[in-house]
């Protein structure tokens, strides 16, 4: 039968209709639909019969310019059924998520971030795209989408580029990631430390909460007395404890001491060893958070512990070496974020010793006295 809209309209299951317009372009009629199809050779002289489309979602005047356009391919030397194939099957990034978390992120601390990002920033908007498809355009429009939140914005780019360049070593998926060139947000590295003032209005709420948060409380206390990190805290066992350090085989820097001055002996001296862990739990959040929040200090993170940890060691005399060796730092870098702190005690210092100097001074000089009055 020929291919026509009155044919098509009176075809019954099993009829093939061939078309004069285009030469190799037919219509299959099933139970249920009916195809627009073409059959045509390739130069190399292989037979093809792809499916451009179902009647209902496409025209018989929208199946012959398909089928025109995938003829001209074909008189090119192509093979437009084949390439498409292959397209079809090409990666998503979602594939290239898998192959990175599986072979990959799952085997580092920061994975658990990593799935956190994928799911709520990366995947909505490229999950299902082929990883060939995805332009610096779309890498750079994610990253400016986040300029609200410039630090995580710029972790998602170090996410996206790790997972990229995967994707062009070792999977050879791409040529060039498209993260390449997109510029990061600058950061002002934060400086909060607890105050005087604050560090005894949350030692007060922890007292009176011990005896009903017992677990949260020592944490806590771990985490100020210590300088530890958080997940530190929470994976120390028991039997990690020696005479007055915690010999962790593995963390953030890899093996470490956590040093235990007396106060955190005695924490945990109370804790009762009814868990493998110290505290049995993972993390005191929900505590924190009413207890910041009742100290009048809602923007103190429990990161922010360890700061406070460092700048309480230079008000004591020690040196950024010294620092560095009880809060486990590899790199000598990692513990000059603190020299602004070294700084301000020497510029108290000088001025306290200039006090004490013009104090002196000024009975001999009225100058002196009047400045300073």
């Amino acid at each position: 039968m020929e291919l026509n809209e009155k044919n098509i309209r009176t075809a019954k299951p099993g009829d093939i209709l061939r078309d004069k317009t285009v030469r190799g372009l037919h219509l299959r009629v099933f139970e249920e639909s009916a195809g627009f199809y073409l059959f045509y050779r390739t130069k190399g002289g292989e037979q093809r019969k792809p499916k451009l489309g179902t009647h209902g979602q496409i025209t018989l005047v929208q199946a012959r310019r398909v089928a025109q356009e995938w003829l001209a391919e074909v008189a090119a030397g192509r093979d437009p059924s084949r390439d498409r194939a292959e397209e079809r099957a090409a990666p998503t990034v979602a594939d290239l998520w898998k192959e990175y978390y599986q072979r990959h992120a799952s085997r580092i601390k920061s994975g658990s971030t990593y799935e956190r990002q994928w799911k709520l920033h990366i995947e909505p908007r490229l999950g299902r795209m082929k990883v060939a498809d995805v332009t610096y355009s779309m890498i750079a429009d994610i990253h400016e989408g986040m300029a609200s939140t410039p630090i995580e914005a710029n972790r998602v780019l170090a996410f996206l580029s790790g997972m990229f360049n995967f994707g062009c070593r070792p999977l050879e998926w791409i040529e060039r990631s498209p993260v390449r060139g997109v510029k990061r947000y600058k950061e002002n590295k934060r400086r909060r430390y607890m105050t005087g003032e604050e560090t005894a209005r949350i030692a007060e709420i922890l007292d009176r909460e011990a005896a009903v948060n017992p677990a949260s409380v020592a944490f806590l206390y771990l985490l100020i007395l210590t300088g530890a990190r958080k997940g530190e805290i929470a994976a120390a066992r028991w039997e990690w404890i020696s005479g007055a350090s915690i010999h962790l085989p593995d963390s953030k820097t890899g093996e470490k001491q956590v040093y235990l001055p007396e106060p955190a002996r005695d924490v945990l001296d109370r804790l009762p060893r009814t868990t493998g862990t110290i505290t049995g739990i993972l993390t005191p959040q929900k505590l924190w958070e009413r207890v910041r929040k009742e100290a009048g200090c809602p923007d103190l993170r429990m990161h922010d512990l360890s700061h406070s940890f460092a700048s309480a060691a230079l008000s004591a005399g020690l040196t950024l070496g010294q620092i560095g060796e009880l809060l486990g730092h590899k790199s000598t870098q990692t513990t000059k974020r603190y020299a602004h702190l070294v700084e301000e005690a020497a510029t108290a210092a000088a001025t306290a010793t200039a006090d004490r100097i013009v104090d002196a001074m000024k009975r001999k000089s009225p100058a002196l006295e009047g400045e300073r009055g």
